[in-house]
């Protein structure tokens, strides 16, 4: 197992210390982070096959909300972040041609300082490492939890709590699972992931 935590940000300090509860922390045993009221949106996948199945959709939940926020904002802001997770999930370990070796963008939606930390964990926040050996990716559990920051009845931040499994076919046949947080603020851009606590392991 590795474990990266990363602040891109003094905004990391700041959101944690006005409450955006998380209820995991990396390398937390459960598997599964969603909750009652989970809603589907789009998912990733990396075949080509036509005759391959559907890709399959995230499972995105809302967590805890923490201040004043409208329930419609609420459901606004959990679409929004499981978007930008996905977009995640989808360029740095699912979607794309297998094998390959290039993973230059495998971070949509992070900041600057993000990213670099992304860049400096390749192995761990994508599939850099196993990229040339495997021939295609299976996404068996997309799965986040979204904890909302209200202030004056607006997202001020949030924190994505997800699980990505997957598994691989090729050279090296193996399933990984991937899990832990991201931290979100919102940007004229939309969400922005600005820091993250990431484990990435071999798979049951």
């Amino acid at each position: 197992m590795r474990t990266a935590p990363r602040r891109a940000s003094v905004l990391v300090a700041s959101l944690l210390s006005l409450a955006v509860a998380t209820a995991a922390c990396s390398g937390d045993s459960n598997d599964d982070p969603s909750s009652p009221g989970a809603a589907g949106s789009d998912g990733g996948s990396s075949a080509t096959d036509p005759d391959a199945p559907p890709p399959l959709a995230t499972k995105a939940s809302l967590g805890r909300v923490t201040g004043k926020l409208p329930k419609a904002k609420q459901s606004k802001v959990r679409k929004q972040v499981a978007r930008a997770v996905d977009a995640w999930f989808d360029a740095a370990y699912v979607a794309g041609d297998y094998p390959r070796n290039d993973f230059a963008n495998a971070w949509p939606g992070f900041t600057t300082g993000a990213k670099a930390d992304a860049q400096g964990d390749k192995q761990l926040m994508s599939n850099q490492g196993i990229g040339t050996k495997i021939s295609a990716v299976d996404a068996k559990t997309r799965k986040v939890t979204v904890d909302v920051l209200g202030v004056k009845g607006r997202p001020a931040g949030a924190t994505a709590r997800f699980v990505l499994r997957f598994a691989t076919s090729g050279d090296m046949q193996r399933k990984i699972v991937v899990r832990g947080r991201l931290f979100l603020t919102p940007s004229k851009d939309g969400w922005r992931i600005f820091g993250y606590d990431v484990t990435k392991a071999r798979g049951a």
